[in-house]
């Protein structure tokens, strides 16, 4: 109900320079809020999020102020969470856009509200939350039952289509899936500050190995995640390194899935972030049959930090950085066995990846069963980011239906079911392990299905009723 003292505070506001000033105050606070935690990586980064966000953020609002001109405060209010959706998937694809602020995430934590993202997105989440808005609005300036009745009824809409999914039919949701297999996330905690320097990777060697080893051990899982660029080398570019992959591999008999970065050009600093699942067959075999590395499937990260990994609209341009994120664009589904052979699918997506909703909902539709999430988000601290990152990931989780195990350097790693429940959280900044057993879908959401459609109905929506409400004050205005 954030919104409520602003739309009543713009119902007779005819000034545009005061109305976008007040909007300005308004998005230049709540940015600050928003992203103070880069800060903590540099200075100057907030800075950048407040000039970069501001104006595209504050576009719903300008738009909304010329049609509240034109067909009065009441009507314009009722298109505004349609507008508002849809300016959120029209610019989510920028190349600037951070996307922390889409205000569907607000409600990752809602579980009994938050599942209609399943069929409608992260879109519809926002349309909800701003309609919610609009009607506790209205209920105030009009004070009659009808609002009140809406209101209610729509609080009750998202409810009980949620309880429904959760506790009455969740295979409605996840199909008949029983399916598990056993994930172990291998937490580590090395200062993303350090230089990097042969001291720096020892140690970042030494806990990869020994938590490794301890899982294996003790916790005998089907496969181990590790953190984004997990090795900060070119694995099959550096003969010691992959000869001491392969043979670990080998001996634990349990795949892995690994990122590491490789550098493509020196002067430049361009540079790729790749991943794999790296299974005990293919170590076992891989002098015997003569693989070579370029045989080899690998993902590569295709949507980085803007302004960190990339500098948007500028490809060729060093980031912040000082370095380049070359992307790459195939959805790889990766293959592996449990001690049963048991044939597990899984896809692999790497940190800022999982802001883009298409990106995920594209993963599973090429058919992974969970989805593996590695990040890096140590750079922030114990700041809000990596919550607000988890927030995020709750919500693919739900759109998808697809469980998520979530490994990060430093934290949050936990894993997250279809329903956006976490459990098996390691504490952040603690070099950990958590094993649990990770739930196998194959049914499809009708938002994987169809990511966009409830976008183009609400484009459809607002186009039909902005035009039957111009006519309505025009006809007005005639008589």
């Amino acid at each position: 109900m954030a919104f409520v003292p602003f739309l009543l505070s713009i119902q007779n506001e005819n000034s545009f320079g005061k109305y976008l000033l007040k909007t300005l105050v308004v998005y230049s606070f709540t940015i600050v809020i928003g992203f103070w935690w880069t800060g903590y990586y540099k200075p100057i980064a907030v800075l950048v999020c407040l000039l970069s966000q501001l104006l595209f953020l504050n576009l719903t609002f300008v738009i909304h102020f010329f049609i509240q001109k034109k067909i009065g405060w009441q009507k314009a209010l009722i298109l505004l969470p349609f507008l508002w959706s849809l300016v959120e998937w029209l610019t989510q694809p920028l190349p600037h856009n951070l996307q922390v602020l889409h205000l569907g995430y607000t409600q990752a934590n809602m579980q009994y509200f938050n599942q209609i993202a399943d069929f409608s997105g992260l879109w519809g989440l926002s349309f909800w939350v701003m309609m919610l808005n609009v009607l506790l609005t209205f209920s105030i300036v009009y004070r009659t039952q009808k609002y009140l009745f809406l209101t209610f009824g729509w609080l009750l809409l998202a409810f009980g289509y949620s309880f429904f999914k959760i506790q009455i039919s969740p295979k409605s949701a996840i199909g008949t899936a029983n399916i598990q297999t056993k994930v172990s996330l291998i937490q580590t905690n090395i200062d993303s500050y350090l230089p990097l320097d042969s001291v720096v990777l020892n140690q970042t060697f030494e806990q990869i190995v020994s938590l490794s080893d301890s899982a294996v051990r003790t916790q005998s899982p089907d496969i181990l995640i590790l953190p984004e660029a997990t090795f900060p080398l070119a694995l099959f570019q550096d003969s010691s390194l992959f000869q001491f992959t392969k043979n670990a591999i080998s001996s634990w008999q349990t795949s892995v899935a690994v990122g590491y970065s490789e550098i493509i050009d020196n002067q430049r600093n361009n540079y790729k972030n790749k991943s794999l699942v790296f299974t005990p067959q293919m170590a076992m075999m891989w002098d015997s049959l003569k693989i070579t590395p370029d045989q080899i499937k690998v993902y590569e990260k295709e949507y980085g930090l803007p302004f960190m990994e990339t500098m948007p609209y500028l490809s060729d341009y060093p980031s912040f950085q000082n370095r380049i994120l070359v992307g790459g664009n195939e959805p790889h589904i990766f293959n592996y066995l449990s001690s049963k052979e048991n044939i597990f699918n899984v896809a692999l997506t790497i940190c800022w990846e999982q802001t883009y909703p298409q990106k995920v909902a594209k993963l599973v539709n090429s058919g992974a069963e969970y989805i593996a999430l590695m990040n890096n988000d140590a750079w922030f601290g114990k700041t809000p980011a990596t919550k607000f990152l988890l927030n995020i990931t709750k919500i693919r989780a739900i759109e998808n239906r697809r469980s998520v195990a979530r490994c990060s350097n430093g934290g949050l790693s936990c894993f997250i079911d279809p329903f956006g429940k976490v459990y098996g959280q390691i504490p952040w900044f603690t070099p950990n392990i958590s094993t649990n057993e990770v739930l196998l879908v194959t049914k499809k959401s009708f938002y994987t299905q169809h990511p966009d459609a409830f976008a183009y109905a609400l484009f459809i929506a607002f186009v039909l009723l902005l035009s039957w409400f111009y006519w309505q004050s025009h006809q007005n205005t005639s008589k």
